[in-house]
C-alpha cells in the first residue's frame, strides 16, 4: 500500500509543482509588461496567474499525499526526522503560496485590469505596484526554495547520523 501512495505523491508532485514553480517565477515580469501597455504579456499574466491558483489549490495534495504516506509506513519511516521535515516545510511553503504569492499577484492583475469585473473588488487594487510585484517575487522565491529544500530532504537517507 505505502509503495502505491508513494507513486501517487511523486506522480502528484511531478505534474503539479512543477507549474506553479514556473507560473509564480514568470508571473511578476509579464505583470510588470502589461502595466506598460504590452497586451500580450497581459494575455501571458493572466495565464500565469490561473496557473499559479489552479495548479497551487491542486499541489496542496502534495503535501497531504506526504503525510498520508508517513501515516500508512509509519513503522519504516517514524525514525526519519528529515521526512518529518520536509512535510513540515511542505507546510510552510503551501502557506507561503496562499497567503503572500496569490493574494498579490491578484492583486498586480487588479492594477492591469486583468481581473474579470465580476469577481473583483476594492482589495483586489493596488496603489503600490512595484511593492506588491516585490512581495509577489520574494514569496515565489521562497516558495520555490521550500520545494527544493522539501525535494532534497524526501531523499536523505534517514541513517545519516547514524
Amino acid at each position: 500500500m505505502t509503495t502505491v501512495l508513494v507513486v501517487f505523491h511523486v506522480a502528484a508532485a511531478i505534474l503539479l509543482l512543477g507549474p506553479v514553480i514556473v507560473a509564480t517565477s514568470m508571473f511578476p515580469r509579464q505583470a510588470a509588461e502589461a502595466r506598460k501597455g504590452d497586451a500580450y504579456a497581459a494575455g501571458r499574466a493572466s495565464i500565469l496567474y490561473r496557473i499559479t491558483s489552479t495548479y497551487g489549490m491542486l499541489s496542496a495534495a502534495v503535501p497531504l499525499l506526504g503525510a498520508v504516506v508517513l501515516i500508512f509506513g509509519w513503522e519504516e519511516f517514524k525514525t526519519n526526522f528529515f521526512l518529518h521535515t520536509a512535510i513540515v516545510l511542505a507546510l510552510i511553503a503551501w502557506g507561503v503560496l496562499f497567503g503572500m504569492v496569490i493574494p498579490q499577484q491578484r492583486k498586480m492583475m487588479g492594477a492591469i485590469n486583468a481581473l474579470d469585473p465580476a469577481e473583483a473588488d476594492q482589495s483586489d487594487f493596488t496603489s503600490n505596484f512595484e511593492g506588491t510585484k516585490a512581495k509577489a517575487t520574494a514569496g515565489a522565491g521562497l516558495f520555490n526554495l521550500l520545494v527544493m529544500i522539501v525535494l532534497i530532504l524526501m531523499y536523505l537517507p534517514s541513517s545519516i547520523f547514524a
